[in-house]
């Protein structure tokens, strides 16, 4: 993709730390963590397991609070804001796909799907409406009326994903959002998460260790051990690192 250097920041999170449990069992998962994503682009964060990536991810979505430093998301320093200006904000401007699903189980694929809408106000008949169109856009258009134990992993994960993009927020946070899926399921959610991301004011953030997506990402962060230790901006003249394609980093 081509990056977009010049482009606002949908988020910038400058100084945030991080840490959990007290006393000598304390443990700092964050260390003064810096990143800027940046609007109009594909944003991937990358590391070992237990180095920080969801935690952050977290963080910059609101559902999680920093011990310090500052986050502000498309103009809103998040940090300021009480609880429940921080969820009506979520609501209408953040997309979170989560690793487990988090699926309602008693609820069809539209039902879960139309949830972001009917927690904005949007009348039932026209949330679900629109559920099925971006379920079918996943490639889900025929699962509608099933609920998730009736669906295999990938097919939970696609529900999750168009659950995330049926209220067209503003920043799309994916945690692992390709894990379940194959490399033509796979190619077909990044190219939906490519559309997100070439609105100006639109940007996509994705937690993966799939290096088979790193090409669709405009810029890669590298963590480790709760610091980002190096961002790479992808483009023709700076291709994904040679490492990061063998693992080096992951």
């Amino acid at each position: 993709m081509t990056t977009s250097a010049n482009s606002q920041l949908a988020a910038n999170v400058q100084g945030i730390s991080k840490s959990f449990g007290d006393g000598g069992s304390r443990l700092q998962v964050l260390k003064r963590i810096n990143l800027e994503v940046r609007q109009g682009d594909i944003t991937m964060l990358v590391g070992p397991s237990g180095c920080g990536k969801t935690t952050l991810i977290s963080i910059i979505a609101g559902t999680l609070d920093a011990d310090e430093g500052e986050l502000n998301v498309f103009g809103h320093d998040l940090r300021r804001m009480s609880t429940a200006a921080i969820t009506r904000f979520r609501a209408h401007h953040i997309g979170f796909i989560f690793q487990t699903f988090n699926l309602i189980p008693t609820l069809t694929c539209a039902e879960n799907v139309s949830v972001p809408l009917l927690i904005q106000g949007v009348a039932a008949s026209k949330a679900e409406k629109r559920a099925r169109e971006v379920l079918a856009q996943v490639g889900m258009g025929d699962f509608v009326k099933r609920r998730p134990s009736q669906l295999s992993g990938g097919q939970q994960q696609r529900v999750a994903i168009a659950r995330a993009l049926v209220h067209e927020p503003k920043l799309i946070i994916c945690d692992e959002p390709t894990a379940a899926l194959d490399a033509k399921n796979g190619h077909v959610v990044m190219e939906l998460f490519e559309s997100v991301a070439r609105g100006s004011d639109r940007a996509v953030l994705i937690v993966t260790h799939d290096n088979r997506i790193f090409h669709h990402a405009n810029r890669i962060a590298s963590m480790d051990d709760g610091k980002i230790i190096e961002v790479h901006d992808v483009d023709e003249q700076h291709p994904v690192p040679r490492g990061l394609l063998h693992g080096e980093a992951l």
